[in-house]
């Protein structure tokens, strides 16, 4: 059984996807301001209501504060969502951030599905000769993409740029092959593939390479993860 904290300024809460939250295994708890800090962290996830009475002000900072001290998973449910204060959120620690009115569906199946996975993560691989499962538990490099992030190992979450995100996807994708400027080119920027010259393709690569080398390498001279091949282009090692 999870224990799930709503966060709300709302006194009464006839929400459907509350409603629906407590017709499943789940225990769910109503945490008003005082009660965040110190009930946060008995619960495995944190459901923001962001309101007319919530602003997107105090969510941040509600965001802030739990990001300090709480390792479960923190969503947001907002009334007025718009592109910039999703981005917001995921980039100060939000796990995910959903249309409260027309996604409440599909937020309760991706919470499902994520506090699943969290709960298999810290149980021993049941099948050791599964080579598929191990390759997953031991993988050091883990893409998020409701966070458009990457996860290194299993302890530090990168925020990536969408660019940066789609390459290091499409690396991933080719993990242990050497791919070239141009194929990565094509599968990142596919509407202007055949209106830029050739050395501006290699320009653009190597330029958001150096980037995403920065974010995720610990020495940028001795990369870990994103691999040179000379003459070539790229390899992700694993």
């Amino acid at each position: 059984m999870y224990n799930i904290g709503i966060i709300s300024a709302s006194e009464h809460q006839n929400n459907t996807y509350v409603q629906r939250l407590k017709k499943t295994t789940y225990q769910v708890y109503t945490l008003d301001k005082d009660e965040v800090v110190t009930k946060a962290s008995q619960m495995d996830a944190l459901v923001i209501e962001e309101t007319s009475e919530l602003s997107l002000q105090s969510t941040c900072e509600i965001i802030l504060e739990l990001r300090k001290s709480v390792k479960g998973l923190i969503w947001v449910l907002s009334e007025n969502l718009s592109k910039t204060s999703k981005l917001i959120y995921l980039q100060l620690g939000a796990d995910g951030v959903t249309d409260k009115e027309e996604e409440q569906e599909e937020f309760i199946l991706q919470l499902s599905n994520i506090l699943k996975r969290v709960k298999e993560e810290k149980l021993p691989i049941s099948n050791p000769n599964s080579i598929f499962e191990q390759k997953i538990s031991e993988s050091s490099l883990e893409l998020i993409p409701n966070n458009l992030s990457v996860l290194l190992e299993g302890e530090s979450e990168i925020n990536l740029t969408k660019l940066e995100f789609q390459t290091i996807s499409f690396l991933v994708k080719h993990t242990g092959q050497a791919v070239t400027y141009e194929e990565i080119y094509q599968n990142v920027w596919k509407d202007d593939f055949n209106n830029c010259e050739e050395g501006n393709k290699q320009y653009r690569v190597s330029n958001l390479i150096f980037h995403l080398r920065k974010k995720l390498e610990t020495d940028t001279t001795k990369p870990k993860y994103i691999k040179t091949i000379r003459s070539k282009g790229y390899m992700l090692a694993m």
